[in-house]
């Protein structure tokens, strides 16, 4: 039976699913981590070929296949691009084609394939496109240089709060307790430690932006500062896109960020002026319905 496939490949685990060639589900399951950015490239061909092992011995063969899509977050690494196809090849995969995650996200969103997508998760970006096909991007340039608005920002800004709070450039707050209490942790040579560790990753930062919602919860006027700085950050995001495509109306939210931190989401709309939504589809549906469309 000829099928088509859509794979989100997260950091933590990967999605996927599977349909016949008129759009009804057939397959879908979890499956390993597919970062690229964070596995070798040996690690990424085993995990791969475990999903993709998955998918034929409960669909069928990979010649059955007429399309397969997958959304990887780094897709300009080369390694990432190098492993997907070496695992194609290798379990007999013709019709692929790897997309940015924030593609597949956007897919999801978007059956009809136009919009505007707000992501701010681990990192954070704006993708749009009209119905003419033009599209446009803004952020998402990594950690060091950018993702403004995202949960590593946010937790970066809470920590530069507790190191001026500490020698006396930045006021009180109540975040020196927070952080403090989440990392066990009794003074600000452990933070130094922890910060700089390399068993610390980008992702065990990003895990402090919670303390956000906690400290607005406590009425602390850093908090009220670091939201604020945050919303529009993210509001910038999605302008630059808007004004680019002069297109909009309406943005999908996507992440951890706009989906547990009820007060940055009111604010951004509220700041924005645009109505505001949560995607039903998750991105492997995005994914599937690339490959049906354009693989």
């Amino acid at each position: 039976m000829s099928f088509y496939a859509g794979i989100d490949g997260g950091g933590t685990g990967s999605r996927f699913v599977c349909a016949d060639e008129n759009g009804k589900e057939i397959y879908s399951g979890i499956g390993p981590a597919l970062n690229g950015n964070g596995l070798s490239k040996d690690s990424f061909i085993q995990n791969i070929m475990e999903i993709v092992n998955s998918i034929t011995k409960k669909v069928g063969s990979p010649d059955d296949c007429k399309g397969l899509a997958i959304g990887l977050a780094g897709i300009s690494n080369v390694q990432i691009r190098e492993g997907f196809a070496a695992a194609m090849s290798e379990a007999g995969f013709r019709n692929y084609r790897i997309y940015g995650d924030h593609e597949t996200a956007f897919s999801a969103a978007f059956p009809e394939q136009h919009g505007i997508l707000l992501i701010s998760g681990t990192g954070s970006l704006c993708f749009g496109k009209r119905p003419d096909g033009m599209s446009a991007r803004a952020g998402g340039y990594g950690h060091l240089i950018d993702d403004k608005g995202s949960a590593y920002d946010i937790s970066i800004r809470i920590l530069e709060a507790v190191v001026r709070a500490e020698d006396g450039r930045g006021e009180n707050t109540v975040f020196r307790e927070l952080v403090f209490e989440r990392l066990g942790i009794k003074d600000i040579r452990e933070l130094i430690g922890y910060i700089y560790s390399k068993d610390t990753s980008k992702g065990d930062i990003a895990a402090l932006a919670p303390l956000l919602s906690e400290g607005i919860k406590r009425g602390d006027p850093v908090a009220v500062a670091i939201e604020d700085a945050v919303v529009e950050e993210l509001n910038s995001l999605i302008f630059a896109v808007k004004k680019r495509l002069d297109y909009g109306t309406e943005v999908a939210l996507w992440g951890s960020v706009l989906q547990k931190n009820d007060h940055i989401r009111e604010k951004l709309e509220k700041r924005a002026g645009l109505k505001m939504f949560f995607p039903q589809e998750d991105a492997s549906v995005g994914a599937l319905r690339l490959a049906m469309k354009e693989v």
